[in-house]
């Protein structure tokens, strides 16, 4: 199978050899205008390249901070159900201790004590 890889690589090599020299030969212009025209798009993909990085990062930039300020208000969401749920749990114990202290005094009567 290695050998039929390296055939077709070959071949795509020759075919791209081959088309380069075809190109070269019925070229409208000279090689000094085509190498000109070569570098001239090479400066343009270069800054349309940059620019199109330039982009993607200002948007992960802003992606990151939108994530930052979400994680931010959940955490804060989750402080405020936190105290919220310290403030239940204190005021169901401390119904719970007025319960046990009725129902103690209840016992104690019933008692006689």
């Amino acid at each position: 199978m290695s050998d039929d890889y390296r055939k077709i690589a070959g071949a795509f090599l020759i075919g791209g050899v081959i088309g380069a020299a075809v190109a070269l030969l019925y070229a409208p212009k000279s090689g000094r205008e085509t190498r000109k025209d070569i570098a001239r798009t090479a400066r343009k993909v270069k800054k349309e390249t940059v620019h199109l990085v330039d982009d993607a990062i200002d948007s992960i930039n802003d992606f990151a901070d939108d994530v930052k300020d979400k994680v931010s208000d959940i955490i804060d969401q989750g402080k405020d159900l936190s105290e919220s749920a310290k403030k239940e749990i204190l005021k169901n114990l401390e119904d719970g201790q007025k319960t046990i202290e009725k129902q103690k005094k209840r016992i104690i009567d019933a008692l006689g004590f």
